[in-house]
């Protein structure tokens, strides 16, 4: 079977990160509403319990929603970049580069040079 490649970083889908982050938010603020109410019933000890969640779950609630799932667990493959390497220059002899002759032709109707007549009839 084939080795499959992951080719990007990108995480969680965000709507599902969103819907993901609500449902938690308010989980935690349901529980806050629970505590709440129930400091009317709880005594002793169990008021202070009460108390705590009521105070704490609003700032955990927060937290929780405002996590957003970035998804850089995983790293996507990236192949080894490619090394360049200078080719060995050639020697150059002398005699040779004197000898080297450049040439640039050109079409003599683009030349644009004075006393070129064109022929009648011609194209232009």
């Amino acid at each position: 079977m084939a080795k499959s490649y992951d080719v990007t970083s990108a995480g969680v889908n965000p709507a599902e990160d969103r819907a993901h982050r609500m449902r938690m938010y308010f989980i935690a603020m349901s529980l806050r509403v629970a505590c709440v109410v129930s400091l009317f019933w709880v005594r002793d000890w169990w008021v202070l319990l009460s108390a705590a969640g009521a105070i704490i779950l609003p700032w955990f609630a927060v937290l929780v929603g405002n996590a957003v799932a970035h998804g850089g667990e995983q790293v996507p493959d990236q192949p080894e970049p490619l090394r360049l390497e200078a080719a060995e220059p050639e020697p150059l002899d002398a005699s040779d580069a004197a000898h080297e002759v450049i040439v640039i032709d050109v079409d003599p109707e683009r030349r644009g040079g004075g006393g070129h007549a064109r022929e009648p009839g011609a194209a232009q």
